[in-house]
């Protein structure tokens, strides 16, 4: 029972991390391969606040959330500002990332904290389990809901279609981007809080491009402008490799068939454009009442 918890741990905090993909990617259509980073910041900041300067641990969970959206703007600023978008996005995203990687890799100390450089920042408090990863994917599911059918999911929407047709419909690119960007990696920070708190250690190699890509996938997998797409893959692509232990070492490969056979005969993904709502839910309990006959 501690194993399927774990692994039902594990694709929440995954879940929480690919949310905030989504709303970037998904729904504003700027693609990112550098969210581990994300992660990575609001991982090391909350934990530092709760073992070091006893914050509760809600509290430093938030802020660790909000430090990394708050870092996000160190990229998202310059990056937007340029116009930079596509490709040139994701590979400055990338670089982000890795930045970061490494400082926290050869940073042994930051004033009386110990972070412990590549060995890892240890004896964090272990406050993660089961009911508070379950109870954060719900808050974060509905607020995400929440914020892309509101005024400023639409203009991340509109952006997403068409760049130049969001501009002279009146959207403010920058401080639509710029939002978008600062959520997508609240997100992620958040889901690092808690990933720390579970295995109540934290070590760069947690946060690699791997880590990236595998969130990128649960979106382009999923679908795109669809929050139950990314929600269902993040869960699978943590359980698979679980099932499947023997084939870890080919799971790149497998990602990068299932991308060429997702663009080629799905390109909006699997759930692309399912909205998570209760229409949608209503709607496919009424088709299971309904007689076989009628189907």
């Amino acid at each position: 029972m501690g194993y399927i918890n774990a692994i039902i741990i594990l694709a929440g905090i995954n879940i929480i991390a690919a949310l905030g993909v989504a709303i970037l990617t998904g729904y504003t259509g700027l693609f990112s391969i550098g969210h581990a980073g994300f992660m990575a910041l609001g991982g090391y900041f909350s934990a530092i606040l709760v073992k070091e300067f006893g914050v509760h641990f809600v509290p430093a969970l938030l802020a660790g959330g909000l430090f990394a959206g708050l870092t996000s703007f160190i990229i998202g600023y310059p990056a937007f500002r340029s116009r930079l978008r596509g490709d040139y996005f994701a590979i400055a995203t990338l670089g982000f990332s890795e930045a970061i990687r490494l400082i926290l890799n050869n940073t042994r100390e930051i004033g009386f904290i110990k972070t412990g450089a590549a060995f890892g920042y240890m004896n964090i408090p272990g406050h993660t389990n089961l009911w508070v990863v379950i109870g954060a994917v719900v808050l974060a599911i509905y607020f995400a809901h929440m914020f892309v059918t509101s005024q400023y999911g639409k203009n991340c929407i509109a952006i997403g279609q068409d760049e130049v047709a969001a501009q002279m419909m009146g959207v403010d690119l920058l401080k639509t981007k710029l939002l978008a960007l600062f959520i997508s990696a609240f997100y992620a920070g958040v889901a690092g809080g808690l990933l720390g708190f579970y295995f109540a250690y934290l070590s760069p190699s947690f946060f690699t491009i791997t880590k990236s890509s595998d969130l990128l996938a649960a979106v382009v997998f999923g679908g795109i402008q669809s929050l139950i797409g990314p929600v269902v893959t993040a869960f699978i692509l943590i359980a698979v490799p679980e099932v499947l232990r023997a084939l870890a070492e080919w799971r790149l490969i497998i990602y990068g068939f299932l991308f060429v056979v997702v663009m080629i005969y799905r390109p909006q993904g699997l759930f692309g454009y399912v909205e998570m709502n209760l229409h949608f839910a209503r709607a496919w309990w009424q088709r299971l009442r309904r007689p076989v006959a009628e189907r």
